[in-house]
């Protein structure tokens, strides 16, 4: 069936329209609508971080440590979302921690994990990953950094991980999914070819539109994989990035109920999800199937082939060390 020609011209003045903005000031209708809703949001957001500032207080004097995980593609502002959220907290009580390249070493087995854990929060501290031990089933997943055996050992160990080295020892523990469409990261991607945002670029940057149904494929099997009931994704609509933001301070205040409960009845601050941009996993890989990128996206990963040298080195590390689990870490064979 032909489509109306009222719905055609209306198809064809929004592409006239996005021509001559794109032309006059680099971006689209839809993202200048996007800024005009943000400049509203900014007050709202404002409204959240005090009522923020409560729950740090709280922390605080109770000594909570916890833990806040941002994963997802790039450009999908982990590092903005981490800075609006803590724009006004002390900076002595939260920790942003991002990562290099892993060493060989790092690489194996439960020194993934060791790594990150070097990481985590003291007592009264916040720790924001920009980029966690996901990275494994995720980056390197898709642009085949990893072996088939360490995608294969870490999606078999990481909620068990999650688990006995953080829910365990009483670390509240929040992971968070940052979702953005292609359109939105091909934007933000040519606004960091300006000079002054370069130190954002890498390599992986420049093939994230052409690896983009591989990432897919990574996150659809972590959202199938490694969702729980005891550490479950939040899945968030970075499309905008003040309502990511605020959402990513409601999720943090209701892991307090103490504080949960004044920020509501008190100060009538809404803390329900936003079901416009928040999701659950399952929620996210329906949408994900109805918008058909399940479909679109890649079957299998192309996993990187070890080398001589390297398999050498493994079978010398697990031959000569074992790991031990009351410190989480791997000891040389007497």
């Amino acid at each position: 069936m032909n489509k109306p020609i009222s719905k055609i011209t209306d198809i064809k003045a929004e592409r006239i329209a996005d021509k001559v903005l794109v032309e006059q000031t680099g971006r689209t209708l839809e993202q200048h609508i996007i800024l005009a809703r943000e400049a509203d949001t900014i007050d709202t957001l404002n409204e959240y971080r005090a009522a923020l500032s409560l729950w740090a207080e709280h922390t605080n004097d109770t000594k909570q440590k916890v833990i806040i995980t941002l994963d997802g593609r790039d450009t999908a502002w982990k590092w903005s979302n981490i800075k609006r959220v803590t724009e006004y907290f002390n900076w002595k009580r939260h920790k942003i921690n991002a990562y290099w390249i892993p060493e060989m070493e790092e690489r194996i087995d439960y020194n993934w994990f060791k790594r990150y854990m070097e990481d985590f929060p003291r007592k009264w501290q916040v720790a924001f990953f920009d980029r966690s031990w996901y990275n494994r089933a995720w980056v390197e997943a898709a642009m085949w950094f990893c072996t088939q055996e360490e995608y294969d050992w870490f999606m078999k160990n990481v909620l068990s991980f999650e688990k006995e080295q953080i829910l365990d020892q009483w670390i509240n523990f929040l992971k968070i999914y940052l979702s953005v469409t292609k359109t939105t990261q091909k934007y933000r991607l040519h606004l960091r070819e300006d000079i002054r945002k370069s130190w954002k670029s890498s390599p992986i940057d420049k093939v994230a539109q052409e690896k983009w149904n591989y990432y897919t494929l990574a996150k659809a099997k972590i959202l199938e994989l490694t969702d729980s009931p005891d550490s479950p994704w939040i899945v968030l609509d970075s499309n905008e990035k003040w309502l990511s933001a605020i959402e990513i301070i409601k999720a943090l205040i209701n892991t307090t109920s103490e504080v949960s409960r004044i920020v509501e009845k008190d100060l009538g601050i809404d803390l329900s999800p936003n079901k416009s941009i928040r999701r659950t996993a399952k929620e996210e890989l329906l949408r994900m199937k109805k918008v058909w990128d399940l479909k679109s996206m890649k079957q299998d990963f192309h996993f990187r082939t070890p080398s001589k040298e390297e398999n050498e080195y493994l079978d010398w590390f697990r031959k000569n060390n074992v790991f031990d689990e009351s410190n989480y870490s791997y000891n040389p064979i007497e």
